[in-house]
């Protein structure tokens, strides 16, 4: 009788898992809560109950349970990382397939991350711990300006800060305080901050006694400190780099003695081709859709053999780059960049196509929280860089999403730069084009609206007079969106008094 999992997660991750489980012969398992009743990984599981929370590991266990699981997957993010249901599970006899709670709690700790890293001779930054402003001031009279100081047991991006000048040391306090706050830890460290470099990522599966690396992906453009473009492998990185970055990671993989999967984060310093320990991350990512189709390795499929079978059958010989990838992730963004859009998801339109894989993580009639959520993974490849960047293009034209506002615009923005045509770009560009990003974008979202209204209030053919005038003179945009609004206004008055007398 083939293996039942659980899939304690939701979205576009609990989709991957399912078809994976499905492919490969096994019984894929689900979870819902009252918000996701719509969710499309509902139709992919064989058997599934509702739970009030993802992240109630008693609830997710005692579902288990219920449904005959032997082991749970907890997709990524939290779950995937936390120790409470790693221990419920085996409390219970499960099998958890992700990384095991000691390889957790260690990557948690970034200073004992770099500690082990300068132990094995994988190269960091200068870094140390500060208590205070004193510590901080001298580690600046050292290395000068940027600083970046960040929580201990930071995640995500949350709760670091970047120091331009000795104007920003107050700012100390605020991460302190914050790291408590989040993390429950208020212990803080500072290094410096590289404007020139590049973030590059190397994938890791292992079973306890061998570790195989999976090559480069970049993932310098985040927004956030959300990642919104995978690529691999990465433009920038050459044969001779690609072995150091792979050598290094695999010695802290060995190190570790990592079972299961964990992404090594390093900084690339363009100026000088230094190459820098960042962090190590365990389990899942977004981001190891772009890996999985460059290597043509299924990373899910290996988690469940190393989780239920304790061997990994794979030898790194047999991995190689086959394809180039882009991965773009869409979220639910405000498009005045200001926090995350909420609301119920009216439609969902998804690209196709040759060399395109999408895995959605709505459909219509789920609802999405004011919690930045994952909407769609959007994989797009080729045999060349060429290739996949123009499949990517066609596909984040064509894909469509209503209800709430997303970063597909800002996507589009950001695929048309010459930096990024290039390969040419670093962890500062979004915020570098931030203005010309933002401008461009409102520019194009006033022409939608006056399309839009002007095709209601005039006609095709005065519509189109009325588009093309506002694109020859960009100067009365303002006016005109101003006077649709009023017009819009207008008609949105009389059919409000049409619907009350009726």
């Amino acid at each position: 009788m083939s293996k039942r999992i659980l899939i304690a997660s939701r979205g576009d991750i609990a989709v991957r898992i399912a078809r994976v489980l499905l492919e490969k012969g096994y019984q894929p398992l689900g979870v819902y809560t009252e918000h996701d009743k719509e969710s499309p990984h509902r139709r992919l599981v064989v058997e599934e109950a509702r739970v009030s929370s993802y992240t109630d590991p008693k609830e997710i266990v005692e579902v288990a349970l219920k449904l005959g699981a032997d082991a749970v997957h907890p997709g990524y993010g939290s779950s995937s990382r936390s120790l409470e249901l790693q221990l419920e599970v085996a409390r219970k006899g499960l099998v958890f397939i992700a990384p095991p709670a000691s390889i957790v709690e260690f990557t948690r700790d970034k200073p004992a991350v770099k500690m082990l890293a300068e132990k094995i001779g994988v190269p960091t930054l200068p870094w140390t711990m500060i208590s205070d402003e004193t510590d901080l001031r001298e580690f600046a009279r050292v290395y000068g300006y940027p600083l970046i100081v960040k929580p201990a047991k930071g995640s995500w991006g949350r709760g670091l800060r970047i120091l331009w000048s000795e104007n920003d040391v107050d700012d100390l306090k605020t991460v302190v305080k914050n790291a408590g706050r989040l993390f429950g830890d208020t212990r803080v460290y500072v290094e410096p901050f590289i404007a020139s470099a590049k973030h590059i990522e190397v994938q890791l599966i292992g079973d306890g006694e061998r570790v195989i690396h999976l090559f480069e992906r970049e993932c310098s453009l985040q927004d956030d400190y959300l990642k919104i473009l995978a690529e691999a492998p990465s433009k920038a990185v050459t044969g001779e780099l690609r072995s150091k970055l792979v050598n290094y990671a695999t010695i802290l993989g060995d190190a570790l003695r990592l079972k299961d999967v964990v992404t090594v984060e390093f900084l690339y310093d363009t100026r000088n081709s230094n190459i820098y320990l960042l962090e190590v991350n365990p389990g899942l990512t977004p981001e190891h859709l772009a890996t999985e189709i460059a290597t043509g390795v299924n990373i899910i499929e290996k988690q469940v053999e190393v989780a239920l079978y304790s061997a990994l059958k794979l030898k790194q010989e047999n991995v190689e780059l086959k394809e180039w990838v882009l991965e773009a992730v869409v979220f639910n963004k405000k498009l005045s960049g200001d926090g995350a859009s909420a609301g119920l998801i009216e439609y969902y339109e998804e690209p196709g196509g040759p060399g395109i894989s999408v895995d959605p993580g709505i459909a219509p009639g789920v609802k999405v929280s004011s919690e930045y959520t994952l909407l769609a993974k959007i994989a797009a490849w080729g045999s060349d860089r060429a290739t996949a960047m123009n499949r990517l293009r066609r596909a984040i034209s064509e894909i469509s999403v209503g209800g709430v506002e997303t970063n597909i615009p800002l996507l589009k923005e950001v695929l048309s730069l010459k930096e990024v045509e290039d390969g040419a770009y670093t962890i500062r560009l979004l915020d570098e084009k931030k203005n010309t990003i933002s401008s461009n974008i409102r520019s194009k979202m006033l022409l939608h609206s006056i399309a839009a209204v002007a095709l209601v209030e005039y006609g095709d053919k005065a519509a189109r007079e009325v588009f093309t005038r506002n694109q020859k003179h960009p100067e009365s945009l303002a006016a005109e969106a101003s006077r649709i609004k009023r017009s819009a206004w207008f008609y949105y008055i009389r059919l409000r008094e049409r619907m009350r007398r009726h």
